[in-house]
C-alpha cells in the first residue's frame, strides 16, 4: 500500500513536470499536422492520457519527448485513417450540390496538403538548419532557447533559422 502510494506521487510529479515543459511542443506538432485548433487540443489530450497510463502501467520510457511525439504522430494517423472521406453523395444534398460544404472540403484538402509538402521539404534540409527551422516556427522556440539546447549561441541560431527559411522557400518554389 505504502509502495503503490510512493510510487503515485513519483509518476503524478513526472507527468507535471512533462506536461508543463512539452504541452505547447505537442500542441503545435498536432497544429501543424492537422490545421485545426479543437482537433488538435483533442490529440494534445489523448496524447497525455496515454502518457499517463504509460506511467501507471510503469512503463520503462527512455525518450520522454520522443515518446510524446511518437504516440501524437500515431494518433493524428490514426485520426486520418478513420476520418469518412468526402464522397460524391456526401456533398451532393437533395439532388443539389452544396457549395460551402465543397468550398469548405477544397480549402482543407489544400491546406493539408500545404502543410504535408512543406514538412517534406523541411526534411530535406540539411540537420543544422532543419533542427533550427522546426524548432522556431513548430516549436514556437525563440532563438535564444534554441541556442541554449544546441550548445551555440544565439548569432548562429539565427543565421541558422534565416538560412533555413531560405533554403526552404527554394524547395517549395517561392523565390524572393
Amino acid at each position: 500500500m505504502v509502495m503503490t502510494q510512493i510510487n503515485s506521487e513519483r509518476h503524478e510529479k513526472r507527468f507535471l513536470e512533462v506536461y508543463k515543459s512539452e504541452l505547447d511542443a505537442v500542441f503545435r506538432f498536432c497544429l501543424l499536422r492537422t490545421s485545426d485548433k479543437e482537433v488538435a487540443r483533442d490529440f494534445t489530450q489523448d496524447v497525455f492520457l496515454r502518457f499517463w497510463k504509460a506511467l501507471s502501467e510503469n512503463q520503462v520510457i527512455k525518450n520522454t519527448r520522443g515518446f510524446l511525439f511518437i504516440i501524437a504522430r500515431n494518433l493524428i494517423i490514426d485520426g486520418y485513417r478513420k476520418k469518412k472521406t468526402l464522397s460524391l453523395d456526401s456533398i451532393l444534398e437533395d439532388g443539389h450540390v452544396d457549395k460551402n460544404r465543397v468550398a469548405q472540403a477544397h480549402e482543407v484538402i489544400e491546406s493539408q496538403a500545404e502543410v504535408n509538402q512543406m514538412l517534406e521539404k523541411l526534411d530535406l534540409l540539411e540537420d543544422p538548419y532543419k533542427q533550427a527551422v522546426y524548432m522556431r516556427y513548430v516549436e514556437g522556440k525563440k532563438p535564444q532557447e534554441i541556442a541554449a539546447i544546441l550548445n551555440e549561441s544565439p548569432n548562429v541560431i539565427s543565421i541558422r533559422i534565416t538560412r533555413g527559411t531560405e533554403k526552404l522557400r527554394e524547395k517549395l518554389g517561392y523565390k524572393r
